[in-house]
């Protein structure tokens, strides 16, 4: 009997892979219709055209439960305890995009108005209206007259609020987004002329690479069926290739934006992964914040983000990280002098931010600022010293910068890690105290099992190491997109990727170099502390210092 129930099943396979529908994958996280969002037919909650400004009162609404006066919204939750709507936001469980989300045993359903304002059919309801929606927001009673759960707030809307909201919703996309069509996925990576021509052409062999494997179909990607329980759910996996084109940018900062514009005009890309801009990406972050397009973990000493910024997602703070450290680190310390040595911009700004972080404080702030290409001027530090002891030196310099830097006696110094890179001993020999590396990584000599992972799949494919940390980040830049991919199902939505990098902890254990890097939902920096590692005849000491998350 076993074999005659196999038999038949063989025989129906390509009947069951013709159907149409979605994957398991989207109903189990969403329980929402089975009906393909783009066959869909939205039934509009409201009947005149939506302005702007009725979007942006709708928006404020979703995304940071603010009325339009700038107060925020009140709702009741569990029956009889009263919240604010900053507290809970819309996206806050149902994401930027709109698509859901689930935790535990709660399911988060789609609110995306092309679907939200048409039937579903598993589970099945009639489609969402006006009406119907206040009911829901106002009572916690669906159309069908079920009960929702408590966790669900009951929001104190007014009609003119509760308009605004839905033309929101009913603004939500379901995809697919610019950069996407039925075979191919386009991203684009961005390098900068003001990094080394090897550090570029390092990054792009891992990134290049990644990107040439992913569209081999080495395991017959394209061919390949769902892993469902029902007929409905067993279906063909849209394989789409990868395409990851290059943008290289080049000359003054000021001219970058029209780059990357002509770049986006000539191929639209779904989203930005790592790439190389060491001094600033704060054009990149402008052109993706403008574009609506996801810019995920580019490599770079200064990362720039603004309030509001919904597109980037960084590393770390970078060299601003390092100032903060280093403010906390001498929040108790009495001194007179702080003296700043850099010759790149992106150090400047950290010796801006260093400043900030000290105001209020009875200090005389100096600063020694040079030409890269230059050694670093001796005899000038020696003027702004004149008395070291009291005095604390910040030397945001690289290694070659440093070869002929004296430390003075009595001065307490900093050393920059993400200036000085991968090698960083030893560091002045002569220094016995006062003397730490300001360190946002993990520490140096304990073991790293994502970096031997990135190390072997670069070995077998011929790859040089040149720049461990650089083209760690991009590695796991490509493999997170990679896994962000595998979870967009049928919805390839730019603000869906935000949100399932917000759900990403699980792909912290494969990043290098980093140490305690979390994902969460709003979240932009993966990192967010360091250590202060003293310096004892140009060896670190790493076992005095612990993990701090800077107070400002």
């Amino acid at each position: 009997m076993n074999n005659v129930l196999i038999f038949l099943l063989i025989l129906l396979m390509p009947l069951l892979s013709s159907c149409d529908g979605p994957s398991q994958e989207a109903a189990n996280v969403t329980a929402q219709s089975t009906v393909p969002a783009e066959t869909q037919t939205a039934a509009k909650p409201v009947a005149s055209p939506v302005d702007t400004a009725e979007l942006e009162i709708g928006r404020a609404l979703y995304q940071d439960g603010l009325r339009a006066n700038g107060e925020p919204l009140t709702a009741i939750v569990t029956g009889d305890v009263e919240i604010l709507g900053t507290q809970f936001s819309c996206d806050g469980c149902h994401g930027i995009s709109g698509m859901g989300s689930k935790e535990a045993t709660i399911i988060v359903p789609i609110i995306a108005g092309p679907i939200l304002f048409a039937p579903a059919v598993q589970p099945e309801r009639v489609a969402y209206d006006l009406a119907s929606l206040a009911t829901v927001l106002r009572d916690g009673v669906t159309p069908s007259g079920r009960q929702i759960g408590h966790l669900m707030p009951r929001f104190r809307l007014t009609d003119k609020e509760l308009a605004s909201l839905a033309a929101y919703l009913g603004s939500l996309s379901t995809g697919p987004s610019p950069g996407v069509d039925d075979s191919t996925i386009r991203f684009a990576t961005v390098v900068t002329d003001n990094s080394s021509e090897q550090e570029r052409n390092a990054v792009l062999a891992v990134l290049n690479r990644f990107a040439e494997e992913k569209s081999r179909q080495t395991r017959l990607e394209s061919k390949r069926w769902d892993r469902g329980t029902t007929p409905e759910s067993r279906l063909h996996t849209v394989h789409r290739d990868w395409i990851l084109d290059v943008w290289e940018l080049s000359g003054q900062e000021s001219g970058w934006g029209e780059q990357l514009r002509a770049y986006y005009e000539r191929n639209p890309v779904f989203a930005i992964i790592g790439g190389l801009l060491p001094e600033s990406p704060g054009p990149l972050a402008r052109f993706c914040e403008q574009n609506a397009i996801p810019c995920v973990l580019p490599s770079t000493r200064n990362p720039e983000s603004g309030d509001g910024d919904l597109y980037s997602r960084y590393y770390s703070r970078g060299l601003g990280l390092e100032a903060d450290l280093i403010a906390t680190d001498l929040k108790e310390l009495q001194f007179d002098v702080l003296v700043q040595v850099y010759c790149e911009a992106s150090a400047a700004r950290a010796a801006d931010r260093l400043e900030t972080d000290l105001t209020g404080r009875t200090i005389d702030t100096r600063r020694l600022a040079f030409d890269c290409d230059e050694e670093t001027p001796i005899d000038q530090l020696q003027g702004l010293l004149e008395e070291p002891r009291g005095s604390v030196i910040v030397y945001w310099l690289d290694k070659g910068h440093l070869s002929n830097v004296a430390v003075p006696s009595g001065a307490r110094v900093y050393f920059s890690s993400t200036l000085i890179g991968d090698e960083i001993e030893p560091l002045h020999e002569s220094v016995s105290d006062s003397a730490y590396l300001v360190h946002p990584y993990r520490l140096p000599g304990t073991l790293d099992p994502a970096f031997r992972r990135m190390d072997a799949w670069t070995r077998t494919r011929n790859i040089e190491i040149r720049y461990p940390r650089l083209q760690g980040e991009a590695f796991f830049a490509a493999m997170l997109m990679s896994e962000i991919v595998k979870h967009l199902d049928k919805f390839y939505i730019r603000e869906y990727v935000l949100d399932l990098l917000g759900h990403a902890q699980g792909m912290v254990l494969y990043l290098p170099y980093y140490s305690r890097p979390t994902f969460g939902p709003g979240q932009i920096y993966v990192s967010k502390g360091g250590y202060i590692l003293p310096v004892v005849n140009g060896k670190l000491d790493t076992g005095s210092s612990d993990w701090t998350i800077p107070a400002y």
